[in-house]
Order: structure tokens, then sequence, then C-alpha cells
């Protein structure tokens, strides 16, 4: 017996040894300088923005403005480490954490609903550059750590003190409105649906009446929603029911899709020869979770792909619940191990490449951003129908000049409801905070108009608003013709042009 339980903790340390070594693998692209996301460098630029003096020229643009704020994960970690740590620093830090804190969810609610860990729980670390790492939603990222770590605690307590209760859930709440309500959303969504699953021998009105109760313990954090105050509508991008296929591995690069399909159908193999099930603790949760995520729209407001971020999280649920049902899985365990390690070196074989790639565009675009004077106010535009599938991570590079060059940017995350940051030119504070289409610089009649309708009036008479203006075009041929601009620096994704005044 002794010798058995012993070879049970040898696996259970193996395995344990496994998933974090394959975590730290993962993480090896973040040595690189400038991390490959397409909203990372917006946030460093804002918490530039949190971090100026009185004296800084971003004072003449911007005002800072907090309060019962949803989605400020990374600025309050900031305002918390900023003594220690530079702004690059804490960018870095929170971008880490977007995949350390949801794989370390994972492995501790898999420990609660597994009498021992499942290989399967391998597949987690491979899927941590995703939608939500590469594309930049740190907040989401860190929100979603927390409700997993949340859920894990909840699950691993059976005996059940109210007042104890109460309190570490509702802070745990309260911490994920403040990183992203739609972390907070789907907690919620989980938590209940968990409560409301029948535990062995219970009656139907002690399940019913505990799904009821089941929102107290986040109650603060829905009392702080009332009291928020009203986003504004913002922009919508056109929503594609394809994000939620490619959201857990996408990575910006074309092998996401192919990639992703082998990943699905080994995991679909192994439940279709039934060697791994979903825990019954799990079952309504996760089964329940993914019919919401189906049925979301890709779209509200400012908060886009929603179904896409749902999925994410239900991921992390659905490998957290995955139990092996074979009674001694060693050759199962090395069988998924092994795979799980080549997905990973395959994985970081094509990552590594781009991240350098990016690197290199990302310290030549400074360069030339050192043409802007200081203190501008620019205008980042980007060619019509460009097709660069890297122009997602490269237009949000615009915000280094308020980095480098101390100067406004339309670009930069700002307002909208969801920061602690405002445009001091109510213009610029009302539009859309995304890049400008290099047409829309003609001053026609037409193209006013259609700015205008879109509610970007700041566009239609940019040269109001904005003395520079950067085209980002990446490999695309830059379009920018309007007169008056002359162009004072170039590099392989952008130019830099400078507007002379009307007389």
């Amino acid at each position: 017996m002794n010798a058995k339980r012993s070879a049970e903790w040898t696996a259970v340390f193996d395995l344990r040894a496994g998933y974090f070594a394959l975590l730290a693998l993962m993480t090896l692209p973040v040595l690189f300088p400038i991390p490959r996301t397409a909203d990372l460098v917006n946030h460093w630029a804002r918490l530039t923005v949190l971090a100026m003096p009185a004296s800084d020229p971003l004072n003449t643009f911007y005002r800072v403005e907090w309060g019962v704020i949803p989605n400020l994960g990374i600025d309050l970690i900031y305002m918390a480490l900023a003594p220690a740590l530079s702004v690059e620093t804490i960018v870095r830090l929170t971008f880490t954490l977007s995949f350390w804190l949801p794989a370390v969810g994972v492995w501790f609610l898999h420990g609660t609903w597994a009498q021992k860990p499942s290989p399967t729980i391998l597949i987690a670390p491979v899927l941590s550059y995703n939608l939500v790492t590469t594309v930049g939603l740190v907040n989401y990222g860190i929100g979603i750590g927390v409700a997993l770590i949340a859920l894990a605690w909840w699950a691993a307590n059976e005996r059940r003190r109210i007042v104890r209760d109460l309190l570490i859930l509702n802070a745990a709440a309260v911490a994920m409105f403040f990183c992203h309500l739609l972390a907070l959303a789907g907690f919620c969504v989980i938590f209940g649906l968990l409560e409301a699953t029948p535990h062995r021998g219970e009656l139907f009105r002690t399940t019913f009446v505990r799904a009821l109760l089941s929102p107290l313990y986040v109650a603060v954090a829905l009392v702080l929603i009332w009291f928020m105050p009203p986003m504004q509508s913002g922009y919508q991008l056109e929503g594609q029911k394809s994000w939620m296929l490619v959201a857990p591995f996408f990575s910006g690069l074309s092998y996401d899709i192919p990639w992703g399909a082998g990943m699905a159908a080994m995991i679909l193999a192994l439940f279709a020869t039934r060697l791994v099930v979903v825990a019954k603790p799990a079952r309504y949760a996760v089964f329940g979770f993914v019919i919401l995520a189906v049925f979301a729209p890709s779209s509200i407001g400012t908060a886009n792909f929603v179904d896409a971020r749902l999925v994410e999280l239900w991921v992390c649920l659905a490998l957290s619940a995955t139990v092996v049902r074979v009674p001694e899985p060693r050759h199962l365990t090395a069988v998924i191990s092994a795979a799980a390690v080549a997905f990973a070196c395959i994985r970081l074989a094509v990552i590594i490449p781009a991240w350098r790639s990016y690197n290199e565009d990302v310290a030549e675009m400074r360069t030339a951003f050192s043409a802007v004077p200081l203190g501008s106010s620019v205008l980042a535009v980007t060619p019509p129908n460009c097709r660069d599938p890297d122009i997602d991570f490269e237009y949000n590079l615009s915000t280094f000049v308020v980095i480098d060059r101390r100067a406004q940017v339309n670009t930069l995350f700002a307002g909208q409801g969801l920061q602690p940051l405002r445009a001091r030119d109510p213009a610029i504070a009302a539009a859309p905070q995304t890049i400008a289409k290099s047409e829309w610089l003609m001053e026609t009649a037409q193209s006013k108009a259609d700015l205008l309708a879109l509610g970007a009036g700041v566009i239609a008479h940019w040269r109001d608003h904005f003395n520079v203006v950067v085209d980002i075009h990446g490999t695309c041929q830059s379009a920018v013709t309007a007169p008056g601009l002359e162009r004072v620096a170039s590099s392989r994704i952008a130019d830099v042009y400078i507007a002379s005044r009307p007389r």
C-alpha cells in the first residue's frame, strides 16, 4: 500500500513539474523587449499618462479621473507598484500575469475535481498564447485568473462557514470587477451553475435554495455595477463567430487554424474514446457555460469579441474538469506529455521568429517617431483595405508617440467609460479610439458626411486638432495623398508627416 501511495505521489509531482515547466517554456518569448500583442503598448502609454508630473506636456492633452470604473486591473497594479518599479517593468509583469494566473487557477481547480491530476491538464500551458494574451487583453486575463482561483477555493472547501465565505467571495468578486467586468460576469454564471448542481443524495429543494442564494456571494460587486458611471456606446467592430474557434490558440499567425484543429482533434479523440470525461461536480458548469458562449454576441459596444473571451474562460474551465477514466494511465500520461511538449516546441519555433521580427519593426518605428516634435497632437492612419496580417499588431504602436514624444494620439485608450483617463479636447474624447483610414484625410464633402455619420467628426476636421500624421502602413503601400503634408521620417511599416496649418 505504501509503495502504491508513493508511486501516486511521484506521478503527481512529475505532472506538476511538467505542467509548470511547460508554462515556463511558453513564457520564453517574454524575454524580448516588447511583447508582441495588439494592445499592450497602448496600456503602457496610458500608464505613462497616469505617471506624468505637473510639468509634463501630456497635461495639455489629458486629465486623470478616477471613479467606480471596471477594467482597471493593470492601472491598479501600476498604482501599487509604481514607487518600486518602472512603467515598462509593470507592463511586462502584468502581461506575464495574464497567462500565468489562469494557468495557476486551472491547476488548483483541477486538483479539487480530480482525485489525482489528469495528464490532459498539460494542454493548458500550451494554450498560454491565445486571444487574450496576443490581443493584449491583460485585464481580462488577470480577471479570469482570479475567477478560476476563487472557484478552486470554493470547490475545495466542503464545510461552509457563511460569514467567512461571504467575505472571501465578495472580496474576490470586487477584485474581478476592477480587473474586468466580463470576467466577473463569467464567474457569476459559473458559480451559479455550480451551486445549481445537485449534491449526492440531496433534495431538489435544497439545491434550488442554494442556487437562489448564490448572488449573495457577489452582492458587493453587483452594488459597484449599480453605481458605476454610464459607459459611452463607443464603437463596434463587426463580430464574427469564427473568433470562437480560433480564440484558444490565436497568436496572429497563419498556422493558428490548422494548429488549433489538430489540438481540437486530439482532445475530441480522448473524449470520443471515453478515456477522458468531465468530472461530475463540474458538468452543469462546463456544458451550461459553453451554451452561453455559443449564443453570446460577438460585439457589445467597446467590449469586442465577447463570445471569444467567454470561450477562453470556458476552455480553462473544461480543462480543469477533465478526468482520466483508466485506473493506471501511465501509457496515456506518456503519450499526452510527449504530445504537449511537441506542440509547445513547434509553437515556440513559429512564434519566436515572429516576435523577433516584431521587435525589429518596433525599434525602427521608434527611431522614425523621433521626428515627431515634442508635445504634438498626432493622428494615426492606415491604408484602406490593407490585408497585412500584422497590421492589427502594429497600429497601436502609434501610442509610442505618447511614451517617447509626450504627444497626444487618437488611438490611445482614454475614456469610453473604461479608463481613468480623458482627452481634454471634447472632439477627441468623443471620437472612436481606433486608427483612421488615410482616405479620410481628403477633405471632400462626401467623406466628411460619412465620418460625421460614424461619429468621427474629429477626423472630418482633423487639421483643427492634429499637427502630425503617422501612417501605419505595414507591408501595404502608403496611401496618404492629402495636401499640406510633408514626410519627415519613414520606416518599413510607418511614415511620419508634419501638417502645415491652412492660411
